[in-house]
Parts: structure tokens; C-alpha cells; sequence
């Protein structure tokens, strides 16, 4: 039978007078998302105790195109800068301010953000496995300026910003010294769940480096830092590290977190070296968006001991 190559020869005719059919687009939402998350603390420190709010952060972002997103989020905290207005104990503040933009590997963010330099300050305050980061990161370094970013998924990260070097929420519309500060970033994927990194910062009157990695598998996590920051002016380095491993005990529910930490803030003084011993867990009820954090960090200063040893219980809910 020849029916075969003539419903074949029909089928291509038929094909060819069809339209080509383009890819669907990927469809995205302009409308406004409103975020946040809310962090309840009890916290001993040395022979005090007390409850605060650790914070209270509250953000609207969403996409403007299908290659450009905008975030813009505010703190409210009972502990850090001054208050605002000076009758409050209440601190008001903004974090992230930025517009996103991206095109397959490329990236790029204009306006306030996370310069990319400590892995663990670039880890979200909800994500984190510990009440507070280590002492050399101390906190997550936001300033103004742009980033660019290229990416190969699950192989290459290469982050490079160029900001003004003052840090977030400036006051004025000028750079003081009229010097920019910048930051370069690159993390390798040798093997899943393995990323090593390095990271370099330069300010007008100082420079830093830093070597960083993080293990994740199933039930595992494991993550480790250190930091070398010079001050060219006097010149003293400011040297710290820490290793951290948490260990799911419960899948999905119960975490065990251990962390053992070392800060020197002067190479220059032979007596001002700390180091930090941590336990803690954490206890999931639906995840990062609502859970429970305790943990208790105790410090040895290298001679006179200081009464500086801290307990947390925080609760976080995150939507």
C-alpha cells in the first residue's frame, strides 16, 4: 500500500501553510506584593535579660516588565540607631531600596542594596541558622550605587558593585569624600551542593578580603568564613573567622546548629582576640515563615574575661 508517503507528503503541506508558532511568553504580575517578617526576642546578656523587638521589617516589591522588578523596604526596631522622632525607643529606617533588572545570565541593581562581599551578610535575617552573625560580618552591609551580576546556573557566580562607600540611608545627596568604594565577588560550583568563594572590598582608606565556602545536602549544612580587612592609615587588620554546621535531627522540623567563631580587631593589640562557642536549634512549625530560634553563645576573651555570654529565644514570622 502507498498510503503511507502520501498521508506524510499531506501532513508537510499541511505544516507549511501553518504559522510558525512562538514560544509562549512567560507570564508575570505588576501588581504590588506586600512582604515582611516580624522577629519577638527574650535575650540574655552577661547578668541582664530582657524583651525586644530584634525587627520588624515590611516591603512592597513586584515587576514593572518581565526583565524589571523594584523593592522597597523599611525597619522599625526598639534597639540600633538613633530613634526616631528622638522621644521614641522605636528606630525607623530602610534597607532595601533598588530596581532589578535581568536578561538570561546577566543581572544588574541600581540604588540601595547588599554590596557582595561576607556570604553571611548576603543570607537573609530569616534565613539564618543563628540569632546574630558572627562578629567579623557583624551585619548585612547595604550602600548605594549599582551591581552588576552574570550567573551560570548551578557552576558561576561573578558579582562586581561600585557604590559611594557611606553606608545606607545617608542624609545628604553627596558623597563626602568623593571617592566610590567597590566590591567584587566570584563563587564556584565544583560539585553539588559545594560553593567556594572569595571576595574583594576597597574603600578609599581601607580594603578587605575574604574566602568563603558552604556544604548543603539533605539533612546537612555547613558554612565557613574568614575576613581580613586592612586600614591603610593606621595600619591595623581586623581579622576574624567562623565555622558553622546544622544538622536536621527532625526533617523539616528540628535543626541543630553548632558554631564555633574567632575575632581580632586589631593585629596591632596582642590581648583584644575573642573566640565564640554556639549551640542552638531551631524548630519549624512552617518552615522559615514561622518558627521558633534559641541558642547561647559563650565568649572567652584572650586574657581579662568580660560578662558577655548570650542566650536568645526568638520567635519569627515571615509572610
Amino acid at each position: 500500500m502507498r498510503s503511507g508517503p502520501v498521508v506524510a507528503v499531506l501532513t508537510l503541506c499541511t505544516a507549511l501553510r501553518l504559522p510558525a508558532q512562538a514560544p509562549a511568553p512567560q507570564s508575570f504580575s505588576t501588581t504590588p506584593k506586600l512582604t515582611g517578617y516580624l522577629q519577638p526576642r527574650f535575650q540574655t546578656l552577661g547578668d541582664t535579660a530582657s524583651f525586644f523587638l530584634r525587627r520588624a521589617r515590611f516591603a512592597v516589591e513586584g515587576n514593572i516588565t518581565p526583565w524589571a522588578a523594584y523593592r522597597a523596604q523599611v525597619e522599625m526596631r526598639t534597639l540600633g540607631a538613633a530613634a526616631t522622632p528622638a522621644a521614641s525607643p522605636l528606630t525607623l529606617s530602610a534597607t532595601d531600596l533598588f530596581i532589578r533588572l535581568t536578561h538570561r545570565r546577566w543581572g544588574g541593581t541600581v540604588g540601595q542594596f547588599r554590596v557582595p562581599f561576607a556570604l553571611e551578610s548576603l543570607l537573609g535575617s530569616t534565613t539564618l541558622e543563628t540569632s546574630e552573625r558572627s562578629r567579623i560580618v557583624n551585619a548585612a552591609k547595604r550602600d548605594i550605587g549599582v551591581q552588576a551580576d552574570w550567573t551560570v546556573a548551578g557552576r558561576l557566580v561573578l558579582q562586581a558593585a561600585l557604590v559611594d562607600g557611606e553606608g545606607p540611608n545617608r542624609t545628604t545627596s553627596t558623597n563626602p569624600d568623593n571617592r566610590m568604594a567597590y566590591f567584587a565577588r566570584a563563587v564556584v560550583t565544583p560539585v553539588k551542593g559545594l560553593d567556594i568563594g572569595g571576595a574583594f572590598e576597597g574603600y578609599s582608606d581601607s580594603s578587605g578580603a575574604n574566602v568563603q565556602s558552604v556544604y548543603r545536602a539533605a539533612r546537612w549544612t555547613a558554612r565557613a568564613e574568614y575576613i581580613d580587612e586592612h586600614n591603610r592609615r593606621t595600619p591595623v587588620h581586623t581579622r576574624g573567622w567562623y565555622g558553622l554546621a546544622g544538622y536536621y535531627a527532625i526533617p523539616q522540623r528540628v535543626e541543630l546548629v553548632g558554631r564555633v567563631e574567632q575575632f581580632d580587631p586589631s593585629d596591632r593589640v596582642a590581648t583584644d582576640r575573642s573566640t565564640g562557642y554556639l549551640i542552638g536549634l531551631q524548630y519549624f512549625m512552617r518552615g522559615d515563615n514561622f518558627k521558633i530560634l534559641a541558642d547561647y553563645e559563650v565568649f572567652r576573651e584572650q586574657t581579662v574575661q568580660v560578662s558577655n555570654n548570650r542566650g536568645v529565644v526568638q520567635m519569627q514570622v515571615r509572610w
